[in-house]
């Protein structure tokens, strides 16, 4: 009886902690894609002002910021889209297991939703690292740009 309800227990607690992990994700997509969008937006604004001072290679960073900050929006949607169709795998194999399919078909489908999660976990790093190449670029074509006004 104990160890059941230590199984219980630790079952609760891994729910709770994966829910945790998914609002986590859910975040950290949000925050990137709204500062990567904020960036283009800047990164288009400073090249679209004719009194903008662009020498010394600060339209060149700043066009490469601008890329890397697309980028960064493009893999969000890679992330969201490869997330509905782990979901969707996940609900299969739960259906899958209501309805007595054979174990062969549920494997195949749990291999398929830990290749679509280590993809998606793969993503979050290549986002984070082309959001971050975004800003750095970012930083310091915005430093050569306005470093004639300090």
């Amino acid at each position: 009886m104990a160890d059941e309800a230590s199984e219980s227990r630790l079952n609760e607690r891994f729910v709770r902690w994966q829910e945790s992990l998914r609002q986590s994700l859910g975040s950290h997509v949000t925050l990137i894609v709204a500062l990567s969008s904020g960036g283009l937006g800047f990164v288009g604004s400073l090249l679209a002002n004719k009194d903008s001072k662009l020498e010394g290679g600060a339209g060149g960073f700043l066009i490469g910021a601008g890329a890397f900050f697309l980028l960064s929006l493009a893999t969000a949607l890679f992330i969201s889209w490869n997330r509905l169709r782990d979901v969707r795998a996940t609900l299969e194999i739960l259906r899958s297991r209501r309805q007595k399919t054979p174990q062969h078909v549920i494997d195949e489908l749990t291999v398929q939703t830990r290749a679509l999660g280590d993809g998606t976990w793969e993503a979050v790093y290549l986002q984070l690292g082309l959001f971050a190449v975004g800003a750095v670029l970012f930083a310091v074509g915005v430093t050569i740009s306005f470093a004639h006004r300090v």
